[in-house]
Formats: C-alpha cells, structure tokens, sequence
C-alpha cells in the first residue's frame, strides 16, 4: 500500500510538470504525451514489482529485449530473464523502491529514460540502502511504447574521474 501511495504521488509530481523529465532537461512540447506515457510505465513497471509481480514488465519488452541488471555478471537475453523471472527469483513480494526521474532523451520512434533507483527494501521484507542508476530504451511500435533495452548499475559513492580513458576505437 505504501509504495502503491508513493507511486502515486511520484507520478503526479511528474505530471504536475508537463514537459519536464529533471531540471536540466526539457521534453519538447511535441514529445510531451510520450514523456507521460514512458515515465507512467516505468512507474508501473516498479509499482508492480514491489507486489511481485514482474509479468508488466515482460509484457512491455520486445522478444528481442536484452537486459543487464546490476546483480548479473553478463546482459540477459529476453528468454533468460523471462526463465529467471518464472524460476521465482524475483517474483517475491516486499520490495520498497523509489524512482527518481533523471532524463529523458528522443530521436523519432526511439527513447531512452534515464532514473535513479532507491530500494529501502528487498522482497522479503530485508531493509537495505541500495542505489542503481538505469537506462532502459524504448522504441515506438504500432503505437505502443515498448522495451528493447535496459542497464543499472549500482551507484557508486564518491566516483572518482576515469582521467584520461584508453580510447579502443574511434569509429574508423
């Protein structure tokens, strides 16, 4: 019930601010109904999973989705994901998390939504103190916004500059 609330009044924070996804970007008036409709999905898609269910989430992804969530050691291909998922491994209800809305970035029929994770609680019901930064992709099929990619990775306190990185390739 807790999260069903925060989720509410997360997602009227973002629609009390049409064309707005953080402070430093702004959605074009032209993308601002797609802006809606992206973030009150990857609402969803966390809303539902605190209840345990993540069939929403496999319900938005393409077949040839691949996801590489921070706890896997290599990205993951639609079946994979959709196997562990029914395997129970993240089936279980409990979770606590908040969505932080960083960005939101079109080109055509493509999107890419930046946000920042908070989970308090794992499923179960452990408390934690756990922060992921995210990237998921959309793409626009039939209408329909749907997910071809995502990416998290934990955040790291403290970052340290990369200097001056090995290039390994510059395009040519």
């Amino acid at each position: 019930m807790i999260v069903r609330v925060l989720s509410v009044v997360v997602l009227g924070l973002i629609l009390a601010q049409p064309g707005h996804t953080a402070d430093n970007f702004i959605v074009p008036p032209e993308r601002a109904a797609d802006a809606e409709e992206i973030w009150g999905q990857e609402l969803r898609i966390y809303e539902m999973r605190a209840g345990g269910d993540m069939g929403y989430y496999l319900s938005l992804a393409n077949p040839g989705y691949m996801a590489w969530p921070a706890p896997a050691d290599e990205p993951l291909s639609y079946t994979a994901l959709s196997n562990r998922i029914g395997d129970g491994q993240l089936m279980e209800a409990g979770e606590l998390i908040t969505v932080a809305k960083k960005g939101l970035s079109f080109d055509g029929d493509t999107a890419l939504a930046f946000f920042e994770t908070h989970r308090t609680r794992r499923a179960g019901g452990a408390a934690v103190d756990e922060r992921f930064e995210n990237i998921h992709v959309w793409v626009k099929r039939e209408g329909d916004w749907r997910l071809i990619a995502n990416m998290s990775r934990p955040v790291i306190e403290n970052r340290q500059s990369l200097g001056n990185p090995t290039i390994i390739s510059d395009g040519n």
